[in-house]
């Protein structure tokens, strides 16, 4: 029985220490892409600036997929304040191949996003003097469509900096149009 038990425990012991190395073989078949940057949104061609957090899988040597959370906001333009979350599902072809440092590639895609935007709506005087503002939200909500070109270079095996261009048409009239600068890491 012991020996048993210590034959078990030693087959563990070297799946546990063999299997990161044969994981590192297709490891790199994650990466992780952060951005920011800045595009118009919108009816109202808002100036807004853009936080990404994108997740890559490679299918192979030509397309990747990914999924990606977006950030923006603004405090400028016409409204007081106008904010957005945004999620989008990508595939990407990279006609030079996505193995090599420079991974150019060309997507599209589905979006999704909420947009709030904060105006003023009143303000109130007594005496002549100013008392407060009164604010109002509007909300929307809409699906829409990328269009995407990017390119990344790998500075080292796993870094890469690279350059977005992206347009986002949405079902509800609204468009997104911007550019990322953007950092990655192979996981």
């Amino acid at each position: 029985m012991k020996k048993r038990f210590t034959k078990t425990v030693g087959l563990i012991l070297l799946a546990l220490i063999t299997l990161p190395v044969f994981g590192q073989e297709n490891g790199n078949k994650f990466n992780l892409r952060l951005g920011i940057g800045y595009s118009i949104l919108g009816t109202g061609d808002i100036l807004t600036l853009n936080y990404e957090n994108e997740l890559n899988y490679s299918l192979n040597q030509y397309f990747t997929t990914s999924f990606s959370l977006n950030l923006g906001k603004s405090n400028q333009d016409i409204y007081k304040a106008t904010s957005f979350i945004q999620s989008n599902l990508n595939i990407f072809i990279s006609p030079f191949k996505n193995n090599k440092r420079n991974d150019f590639r060309i997507g599209t895609g589905l979006t999704y996003y909420k947009v709030s935007d904060a105006y003023r709506e009143s303000s109130h005087y007594e005496n002549g003097k100013f008392v407060r503002n009164n604010y109002e939200l509007n909300n929307r909500i809409s699906f829409g469509y990328n269009i995407i070109i990017e390119d990344s270079y790998f500075i080292t095996k796993n870094l890469s900096i690279g350059l977005k261009l992206f347009t986002q048409p949405y079902f509800n009239g609204d468009i997104n149009t911007g550019i990322l600068i953007k950092a990655g890491v192979r996981l």
